[in-house]
């Protein structure tokens, strides 16, 4: 009989030796599973990467560095590079406008400031109309006032009486026309009056409106809510909790409300993991919702991006050159059409949720929606503004299977989704009146003939404007519209101005995003066209749109490489002066009393005769005492040696060097008198950053013995240190000099670096007489540990020596 070992050793060397034919097909079986899931995890992610938008994340991480600046006065008005007399128009037109507005809107603007004090939504829209380098002195000038008393047809009155064409729409809500929603609004009341704000039991007019909204959206089941943004972040919920998965695809540019799980861009700080914005129109994005259909709890589709796809919405505030608004044409609306298709296809096959956001479109575009337009049916679809009758509303409609809240098999697995004013009696009242007109066949006639009226206004605005050689366009999708600008500018967010002027009632998005509402007849597109040419022309002949000259034109890439330098200039600058390398570069003051004034030199013999007159200055405001002037003799000597050793001894130079800038350094501080502000704005270093200097040289030596090894002898460890002095060196003078680069322009930075390098040839020759009076003069006595604390504490001229009371303050 065979005997198995019983000892622990003999048990475990039964286990020893070469691995079995079993154990090498398991473990080939484990590490092929595992190079089959990298693989697959791989794919899955080249995939994504192809298909997601690099937009949203591209803008939120400029937001992030971005920095705030405002162009003043004199830039204000020729930031594409116009000349002064273009300037000076512009200058004019301003004025105009401001004047104008002032004497339209006095008792609007004067009511507004007060309310702009008090509500946080008027205060941001105000200061997000334009692009924000112009924000501050246009809202300086130009006031929009925010208050209204009446409406009359597509009009607005204001506080001043000024009776406004509205091509706003109310965010949307105006389909249409203010009148209807008026009297839907008083009908709804009275037929839910009696019944009051009693909420939980439903008023019976609530099964009326949920059969209307099942027969628009072809859907099952159907949730109330107050806001458009509400109905989203339930919608999204239930997709999560009824398909068990976490991930949301949206589309580049596409709003889907304030709410920051749709948001990956910039407008929301939570860290987003779960909202992947694919490209619109690419089949790569449809390749990833193949790829991820099992992580996937929905595709949230806004319609309106038809119109501007892998876009943001259209908005004034972003109107910084004319490339940054595009309008889809009719070929591409057809493209787009055929592309929801498809991605209704591929959902399908994926079993993944196709889910429309119509809270904008719906109801718009047709009768039933996009979905109606397209010819496409979701899942999913929300609705919100004006379905609600003129009152606020929210409404998700979808399959029964994805609308569920709970979960039969576990009890205690639910989906809490539920507000206290769903369901409201006096909006399901308007909502109600507002579903029984949109449903009916006279309806279908009335979008039908807006529809075709706007397409021939559309058709003759852009004749119009053509004829007069003015250089925009206006393009629409259904009653939506948006502003296109033909050539290259700055100032094309201007023209909203000139539109209000003109007696237009825009939103705060400006020009981007126009509506025209079921209540425009011809009289009134007739005055719209009017307005649009005469406000046009009015900014045209007052030099907003100057293209330049043949020999030095404004140009697309002109204008981009501006704006790319302003907003890297003011970045850098902002970000250095609130950091220890402002002191340690001694940047100069950007604003204010302080900020120097610097002429560039034009020709050779001024930019010779404006390095003297810097020696000159730099002599009178900080070389006066003696003793300090035979320092910088010994100095400088020193540094006209080291010009020569440093290209053939480093560690020479760097011995040598030291010790001279330690005996200039020390006749500064010790000897002469603080003079912070006159340092300053000669554009130098101030004896506060030499001393950061120093620093820095004492440190770099330091930082290279350190790093080295112990069997490096300190000797031999010379010549490394040698380096990091020269480092330190460049750094300090050439980052110095990129700043004034930056600040003032390349030939003001070369003025300050040729008189840094031939100041030590100009000392020898200026100083060499205090080797005879210095061993006799009284300067000695200058030398105090107070002027050395006022030096670093950057003290003004004559500001050294301070009273006990003015130390105990400062």
């Amino acid at each position: 009989a065979t005997k198995f070992p019983t000892t622990p050793v003999a048990r475990a060397s039964r286990f020893e030796g070469p691995m079995t034919i079993i154990q090498s097909f398991a473990l080939l079986i484990v590490w092929a599973a595992l190079l089959a899931y990298a693989a697959y995890r791989g794919y899955k992610i080249f995939i994504t990467l192809l298909a997601t938008s690099p937009t949203p994340f591209g803008a939120r991480f400029a937001s992030g560095i971005l920095r705030s600046f405002s162009l003043d006065d004199d830039k204000f008005f020729c930031a594409d590079g116009a000349p002064e007399e273009i300037a000076k128009k512009r200058r004019a037109g301003m004025d105009n406008l401001a004047r104008s507005f002032d004497e339209q809107f006095a008792a609007s603007q004067k009511a507004s400031e007060t309310v702009l004090d008090g509500i946080s939504d008027l205060r941001f829209t105000d200061t997000n109309r334009v692009p924000f380098p112009f924000q501050k002195l246009v809202r300086e000038r130009l006031n929009v006032a925010t208050l209204a008393l009446s409406s009359e047809g597509p009009h607005i009155v204001d506080l001043d009486g000024n009776r406004s064409l509205d091509v706003s729409g109310s965010y949307g809500v105006n389909v249409c026309g203010y009148d209807n929603y008026k009297r839907w609004m008083e009908a709804g009341l009275q037929r839910t009056k009696d019944l009051g704000p009693v909420l939980g039991p439903l008023h019976p007019i609530v099964g009326e409106n949920l059969a209307m909204i099942k027969a628009v959206s072809k859907l099952d089941e159907v949730s109330f809510h107050m806001s458009g943004t509400e109905a989203i972040m339930c919608a999204v919920r239930l997709a999560a909790f009824n398909t068990r998965r976490e991930l949301v695809v949206t589309f580049a540019g596409a709003y889907h409300g304030w709410w920051d799980g749709v948001q990956p861009g910039p407008g929301n700080e939570r860290k987003i993991t779960d909202v992947l914005p694919l490209k619109d129109m690419s089949p790569a994005s449809l390749n990833a919702i193949r790829a991820r259909k099992d992580e996937i709890a929905c595709v949230i589709v806004n319609p309106l991006q038809g119109f501007n796809p892998n876009s943001p919405p259209p908005n004034d505030l972003v109107l910084m050159t004319a490339a940054i608004r595009k309008a889809a044409d009719s070929e591409t609306l057809d493209h787009y059409a055929v592309w929801l298709k498809e991605l209704r296809k591929v959902c399908t096959e994926c079993e993944v949720p196709l889910m429309f956001d119509e809270v904008y479109t719906g109801f718009r575009m047709a009768p039933g929606g996009a979905q109606q337009y397209y010819g496409v049916h979701a899942d999913m679809v929300v609705y919100g503004k004006t379905l609600g009758g003129g009152m606020p509303c929210g409404v998700v409609c979808g399959k029964k299977e994805l609308m569920r809240r709970f979960d039969p098999e576990r009890p205690l697995r639910v989906s809490y989704v539920i507000g206290t004013f769903s369901a409201h009696p006096l909006t399901m009242g308007a909502m109600n009146e507002f579903l029984r007109w949109v449903t009916t066949p006279e309806a279908e006639q009335v979008y039908e003939k807006v529809g075709k009226q706007f397409e021939h206004w559309i058709k003759d605005v852009n004749d119009e404007m053509k004829a007069e050689n003015l250089p925009l366009s206006v393009h629409n999708l259904t009653t939506v519209w948006t502003v296109i600008f033909n050539q290259p500018g700055r100032y094309h967010w201007m023209f909203q101005y000139y539109l209000r002027d003109e007696g237009i009632a825009l939103s705060w998005v400006g020009t981007g995003r126009l509506l025209v509402s079921f209540d425009f007849v011809q009289n009134d597109f007739e005055l719209l066209k009017k307005k649009l040419v005469k406000a046009a022309k009015r900014m045209r002949d007052d030099g907003w749109w100057y293209l330049g000259t043949p020999d030095k034109p404004i140009t697309a890439q002109s204008i981009s490489a501006a704006m790319g330098k302003e907003m890297a200039y003011n970045t850098v600058m902002k970000t250095v002066r609130e950091g220890l390398l402002a002191e340690v570069l001694c940047l100069p003051e950007q604003t204010g009393p302080r900020a120097p004034k610097a002429v560039p030199p034009e020709t050779l013999q001024e930019f010779y005769e404006e390095v003297m007159r810097r020696k000159e200055d730099d002599h009178a405001a900080s070389h006066s005492n003696t003793v300090n002037q035979f320092m910088h003799l010994i100095s400088s000597t020193i540094f006209i040696i080291n010009y020569y050793t440093i290209w053939s001894n480093c560690t020479a130079t760097m011995a040598t060097g030291l010790c001279s800038l330690f005996l200039r350094q020390s006749g500064h501080a010790i000897f002469e008198p603080p003079c912070h502000d006159e340092e300053e704005l000669l554009l130098g270093f101030n004896t506060r950053s030499k001393c950061f200097v120093v620093a820095g040289y004492t440190l770099a030596p330091l930082i290279s013995l350190l790093r080295l090894s112990n069997d490096v002898g300190f000797f031999h460890a010379l010549a490394s240190i040698a380096r990091s002095w020269l480092g330190v060196t460049l750094f300090f003078v050439l980052g110095h000099t990129g700043l004034l680069w930056m600040q003032y322009g390349f030939r003001i930075s070369m003025v300050w670096l040729i008189k840094l390098v031939t100041d030590p040839f100009t000392d020898v020759l200026v100083y060499y007489p205090s080797a005879v009076t210095v061993w006799t003069t009284k300067d000695w006595q200058t030398a105090t540990w107070d002027n050395f604390l006022s030096h670093l504490n950057g003290a003004p001229k004559d500001g050294g020596a301070k009273s006990p009371e003015e130390k105990k303050t400062q």
